[in-house]
């Protein structure tokens, strides 16, 4: 089975947590010799320099990179000691009564840590516990036999990826702290993806739509977007109550295994919420302003070191500026979401499948995606702005209920 790089999966790190000293907007001088650094980012000194707005040099001097932990990190790292911790600790781990996959309950001293899913026991993996199984899969190659655009066993990388994407904005989301860890299952040490275990009253597909909050429906749209969700039902939204007579519950999304499929195959996105009222109400400041912020090419290169392959970055930056072209001209998250997600039985591609066909077949023939990448995306780029031009607003509806 393809190994994760050592230090996604790595127990032990330094007890000095002072290694990054921050400069203006979080850049590192120096990290010292002795650190496990997961996800780093690699930032060089003529790009520090042009950020401040100091001309870089005709002639780049050799330089060491600059290291910057991202966003999220520390969360994650701590998630990750206690959720290895605890699983050592437990015993035998017990399955949850729920999904697909195998996914299996963390605790320390009787309160819940964490949700351990192993990657050879995801949904079709060789080892899943609950007879959605596919024996001939090699975990990390196999093309998934059910989803297209994904393989077998990497959900764990998407579900890091939802997490270190969300964080790199404050974690508008809410997504859950999420972690790499080799954890012991029945005596076997197994790769997974851990998540910090979410106290919770009931799923959004126990209450009725008109309990949820319209900034809280936003949120998680706005994420499904970002992340071209295959996945999102009700039954993977927690409800928080609030005890707050302006909102009922906090919503929390979890399962993120089956987001950004490779762009070959955009046929598969499922939105619960493009049909709960709050979809077609107009987006707050704070979160038009959160999608203007989005950094189409620092989220790429989140994917890229977390381990997705080119063709789901892709997919992410379609998404991404299909998502920030149609805010910034005043579409709703319901008139975004009908471009991407099909209709009625999924029988006719979507606008945006039109779109990114068309485009792929101006390609080259045989063309590499991480070459041919950034021709695909800019020819995207142009339908999408002459496809905004003439498509229709839905209606808006009033906010004063919700």
């Amino acid at each position: 089975m393809p190994m994760f790089p050592t230090r996604y999966f790595s127990a032990s790190t330094t007890s000095d947590q002072s290694w990054l000293q921050s400069l203006k907007g979080g850049l590192a001088k120096k990290a010292p010799s002795k650190k496990t650094l997961a996800l780093p980012f690699v930032i060089s000194k003529q790009l520090v320099a042009k950020r401040w707005g100091r001309a870089p040099p005709t002639v780049p001097e050799p330089v060491s990179p600059i290291v910057q932990d991202p966003p999220g990190m520390e969360a994650a790292m701590d998630l990750r000691r206690r959720a290895l911790q605890a699983a050592i600790s437990s015993g035998d781990l017990v399955l949850t009564k729920d999904g697909c996959g195998g996914a299996y309950l963390l605790s320390e001293d009787d309160t819940p840590v964490a949700i351990f899913k192993p990657r050879d026991e995801e949904f079709m993996a060789p080892n899943n516990p609950r007879g959605y199984v596919c024996h001939s899969a090699i975990v990390g190659e196999t093309a998934h036999p059910t989803r297209k655009g994904f393989r077998v066993g990497n959900g764990a990388m998407r579900e890091v990826a939802a997490f270190m994407l969300d964080a790199a904005y404050d974690g508008f989301s809410g997504v859950p702290a999420t972690s790499f860890v080799t954890a012991p299952v029945a005596d076997k040490w197994k790769e997974g993806s851990v998540q910090a275990f979410v106290p919770s009253d009931a799923s959004a597909e126990d209450m009725g739509t008109l309990q949820f909050s319209v900034h809280d429906v936003h949120k998680i749209a706005i994420l499904d977007l970002r992340l071209f969700n295959t996945d999102r039902h009700a039954g993977n939204i927690l409800l928080q109550a609030t005890h707050d007579k302006t909102t009922k519950y906090n919503m929390v999304p979890i399962d993120h295994g089956l987001t950004l499929p490779a762009y070959q195959y955009l046929d598969g996105a499922t939105f619960d919420w493009l049909h709960w009222p709050q979809a077609k109400f107009p987006l707050s400041a704070a979160a038009i302003a959160h999608v203007e912020r989005l950094d189409i090419a620092a989220d790429a290169q989140v994917l890229r070191t977390v381990g997705l392959p080119e063709d789901c970055v892709i997919t992410m930056q379609i998404a991404t500026t299909l998502l920030k072209k149609a805010v910034a001209a005043g579409y709703s998250l319901y008139d975004i979401g009908v471009l991407v997600q099909r209709e009625g039985l999924g029988d006719t591609p979507s606008q945006l499948e039109d779109v990114v066909e068309q485009a792929r077949a101006m390609l080259p023939t045989g063309y590499d995606p991480r070459v041919a990448g950034p021709m695909l995306l800019g020819l995207v780029d142009k339908a999408l702005t002459s496809l905004l031009l003439d498509y229709p607003k839905s209606k808006v509806r009033s906010i004063s209920n919700l």
